[in-house]
Order: structure tokens, then C-alpha cells, then sequence
């Protein structure tokens, strides 16, 4: 008898280590950053994100022979007409490299739809799996950002800021069951400016929420879609001036290798790239 469970047990076991090594290999992973060889060339001019303006179009896309620069509205929705657009622009260039922004979660595509769950760049992922050419990140890591970031923030500013955006950026598409559940994975980006002892729990969060907003609001009712309050809506415009002057080094640097580059990112970086790009 203890032999029969034994083996059933030795059999479930080999089961499922063999399923977590198939959703291991079918899952889609997130791309890796893009490094680029140079500093940003302050010949390359974007728009401080201070001076960008909300009056554009919505996809504000950028054309040239070898490059489709599209700024979307973000979107889940795989009806959107803007997925179809992305489409129409992909098959016209044929591009040899894609770059899309931030970091990818977990998709397994033969059961969850990428759009769905990935957004716009769920699509643009599964346009380069199917023509495969390489997709990068054309965005800064945490860790990086946060370094870039001190001296004009403290940082346990920096660490909250980076705690929250996250939160802040997914309340456009509904808020979830456990707002203090939802960043809790996110509290490890304290370590990155030395904060992980200050940033422990959700009530550490509300703690230090506090400490900067204590007239208001509650973190859980703020999403970037409508602009972020004092420092961090201060920070944010830093921020974007950094990752706005990465996304030209990275774009300019593949084009400059003869690839042909399809980037996808919201609209603001895309309409503070242009004067770096010519349109037609």
C-alpha cells in the first residue's frame, strides 16, 4: 500500500514539474531592456514634458522609410480601433526590430488573449513572436531610474513614487478588489534607494502617504491618467524627460545599425520625440 502511494505521489509530482516546465516555455517572458552604446546627444532635441501639451492626436504616429514611431492611447480592449492601426503600420514598415514600453507580466497565449491583458504592447509582442524578430524594452530599469533620480528627490520620496505608479497607471482600467494587495509586490523597489527597512507593508505605504499628503488624497483614488499630485506629479515630469531622452538614444542607435524600428509607447512620448524624428 505504501508503495502504491509512493508512486502516485512520485507521479504527480513528475506531472506537475513537467506542466511548469511547458507554461515555463510557452509563457511569454518580458523583453530585456535596450542598452544603447552612447549618452543621449543633446543634438537630438525633444519637448520638456513641462511644455507638452494634451491638444494632439490620438495615436500620435511618427512615419519614416525606416522607422513607425506610435504613440497610442493605452488600451485593453482588442476591439480598439487603435490595435488595428498597429497592425496596418507593422505590415507597412516589415520591421527588422520592435521596442515597446515597460516591462511585460505573465501570459500564457494559447489561453489568455495579449491585448487582454498586456495592452497594446501585448500586441506589438505578439506581432514580433510571429514574424520573429527581436523586441526590447526601450524604457529604464527601476533600479536605473531611481539612481537618475537622486539628488532631485530624496529617497524615500523616490521609493514611494515608485511603490505607487504602478497603481496609478492600472486605476484607468478599473480599480482593483485590494488596492494594498495590488502593491505589495511592488514594496521590493524600496531596496533600489535603500528604503526597503521604511517600506515593509501597505500600512508603511499610508504611513508615508501621509507624511507628504496629509490634506489628501487617498493614494488608492489616484490615477495618472488625470495627472499625479505635488512631488510625484513634479517627479513625473523629471522622470519623462529622462525616459523621453532614452527612447531617442535607443531609436536613433537601431536605425543607425540599418534596423528597421517599430516603437510603441503612449502618446505624450512620442509627441515630445518628434522634433528628434522627421515626419512625413
Amino acid at each position: 500500500m505504501l508503495k502504491r502511494i509512493a508512486k502516485i505521489f512520485l507521479w504527480v509530482v513528475g506531472v506537475t514539474f513537467l506542466l511548469c516546465g511547458l507554461i515555463f516555455v510557452i509563457s511569454w517572458k518580458s523583453p530585456k531592456y535596450y542598452t544603447p552604446s552612447a549618452a543621449y546627444d543633446p543634438n537630438n532635441p525633444i519637448i520638456p514634458f513641462k511644455d507638452y501639451n494634451l491638444e494632439h492626436p490620438r495615436p500620435y504616429i511618427i512615419r519614416g522609410e525606416s522607422f513607425v514611431i506610435f504613440g497610442g492611447a493605452h488600451t485593453r480592449d482588442p476591439k480598439d480601433p487603435e490595435i488595428a492601426q498597429i497592425m496596418e503600420e507593422w505590415e507597412k514598415l516589415r520591421p527588422t526590430v520592435a521596442l515597446l514600453e515597460g516591462r511585460l507580466g505573465f501570459l500564457l497565449p494559447l489561453f489568455m488573449d495579449p491585448v487582454k491583458n498586456l495592452g497594446e504592447g501585448g500586441k506589438v509582442k505578439e506581432l514580433a513572436k510571429r514574424d520573429n524578430i527581436p523586441l526590447y524594452n526601450w524604457d529604464l530599469s527601476k533600479e536605473v531610474l531611481a539612481e537618475r533620480l537622486k539628488g532631485q528627490f530624496s529617497p524615500e520620496q523616490i521609493a514611494l513614487a515608485q511603490i505607487l505608479n504602478p497603481y496609478f497607471s492600472n486605476l484607468r482600467f478599473g480599480k482593483p478588489g485590494s488596492p494594498e494587495k495590488f502593491i505589495e509586490e511592488y514594496l521590493k523597489r524600496a531596496s533600489y534607494v535603500g528604503q526597503q527597512d521604511n517600506f515593509k507593508t501597505s500600512a508603511d505605504v499610508d504611513r508615508v502617504w501621509k507624511k507628504y499628503f496629509p490634506g489628501g488624497p487617498d493614494w488608492r483614488e489616484v490615477s495618472d491618467q488625470y495627472g499625479l499630485p505635488g512631488y510625484i506629479g513634479e517627479m513625473g515630469v523629471v522622470t519623462n524627460d529622462i525616459r523621453n531622452r532614452q527612447l531617442v538614444t535607443v531609436i536613433k542607435e537601431l536605425l543607425a545599425k540599418k534596423e528597421k524600428v517599430f516603437a510603441i509607447m503612449g502618446s505624450s512620448h512620442a509627441v515630445c520625440v518628434a522634433p528628434s524624428f522627421k515626419e512625413r
